[in-house]
């Protein structure tokens, strides 16, 4: 096992002065800078340059950068949140150095996808029924990696197909799930 724990610092989020929500700092107690090409093929949507030192994606509403000897992650809301996520990310970096010589690293990679890009494929309602009071809030978290886009019912109507069918490809480009 590459990594047997994370150790994080919590933070507050300085240019958000009331905000409830945390970033976590992670040291990691090994330098991974050799598996950031790997992780890069395994991470769905991160942005990647070989090079550069750091690799960066969203996942649940969180920015996460992951560094050489540091990972940083955004919006958490307490520390057993951040533990949780420390354990996932721990046991992705194993599993990568374990598998890596079966995984074809990658050396640049740009998924980014925004979301007006994605506002303009949905039926624009603002019907709610996803759970958002906007579509454009629903595009916010589709792209954020908080909801999936098949969230809207009304999208998967028939008469959507085509819009449905240019999310999907707009989404799988940017290697994210439609369902």
């Amino acid at each position: 096992m590459l990594i047997d724990q994370l150790n994080f610092k919590l933070v507050n989020i300085e240019c958000m002065p009331t905000s409830t929500k945390f970033n976590a700092i992670v040291d990691i107690e090994v330098d991974i800078g050799h598996l950031l090409p790997y992780l890069a093929t395994v991470i769905r949507g991160c942005t990647y340059i070989d090079g550069t030192g750091e690799l960066n994606y969203m996942e649940g509403g969180h920015i996460i950068a992951i560094r050489s000897r540091q990972i940083t992650v955004t919006a958490l809301s307490d520390e057993a949140e951040a533990r949780q996520v420390c354990k996932e990310l721990r046991n992705m970096i194993n599993q990568v150095d374990k598998q890596r010589e079966s995984i074809t690293p990658t050396l640049r990679k740009h998924a980014r996808l925004d979301p007006l890009t994605v506002y303009r494929e949905l039926p624009g309602t603002n019907c709610g029924e996803c759970g958002e009071t906007t579509c454009m809030a629903f595009a916010a978290r589709v792209v954020s990696r908080e909801l999936k886009a098949s969230t809207c019912k009304i999208l998967l109507g028939k008469e959507y197909n085509r819009q449905r069918g240019r999310l999907r490809q707009m989404l799988e480009q940017a290697e994210y799930d439609l369902h």
